[in-house]
C-alpha cells in the first residue's frame, strides 16, 4: 500500500476497480471513440470510471448535484458536467452529441431515471445499471428500446 492510503481506502480500490471494468468495459463495452454518462459521477465508482474512461479515450459525462462535486469531476478530466438538480440531463446529452445520445451509461439510480436514460442513449447504446437507489420498480416505452437496438445490462 502506498504511503498516505489508509488500508481502509486501498481495500476498496479492487472493489470498485472491478465493479467499473466489468460492468463498463466487459459487459458495456465501452470503447475508445464513444461517449459514456456516469450518474453520481463524484461517487468512489464514478471518480474511477471518469479516469479510466478517460484514459482509454472516452468522451466522459457525469451527473452530480451541486459544484464542488461537478469541479472534482472536472478536474479528474470528465468532459461535460451536468447538474441534476438544475439541468435536464436528458437534454443536456442531446445537445452536447448532435442529438445522438451516448453510447454507454453507467446508472446508480434505478427507476426514476429508467425512461430518461432510455431517452439518452445514442443507435446501439448500452444501459450499464449498477445500483437503485431511487428504486426498483419502473415502466418504460418498449417503443424507445427496439428502433435504437438499445441493450440493458
Amino acid at each position: 500500500i502506498p504511503a498516505g492510503i489508509s488500508l481502509k481506502d486501498a481495500v476498496a480500490f479492487p472493489e470498485v476497480a472491478c465493479t467499473v471494468w466489468s460492468t463498463v468495459f466487459m459487459m458495456g463495452r465501452l470503447s475508445a471513440g464513444e461517449s459514456f454518462l456516469i450518474h453520481g459521477g463524484s461517487s468512489g465508482i464514478g471518480t474511477f470510471a471518469i479516469q479510466i474512461a478517460k484514459h482509454l479515450g472516452v468522451r466522459v459525462f457525469f451527473t452530480a448535484g451541486n459544484e464542488e462535486k461537478l469541479a472534482a469531476c472536472k478536474e479528474l478530466g470528465a468532459d461535460v458536467c451536468i447538474n441534476y438538480k438544475t439541468e435536464d440531463f436528458v437534454a443536456k446529452v442531446k445537445a452536447e452529441t448532435n442529438g445522438k445520445g451516448v453510447d454507454v451509461i453507467l446508472d446508480c439510480i434505478g427507476a426514476p431515471y429508467l425512461q430518461k436514460n432510455l431517452d439518452s442513449l445514442n443507435f446501439d447504446g448500452r444501459l450499464c445499471i449498477i445500483g437503485l437507489m431511487g428504486g426498483a420498480n419502473a415502466e418504460i416505452k418498449l417503443s424507445s428500446l427496439l428502433p435504437k437496438r438499445l441493450t440493458v445490462l
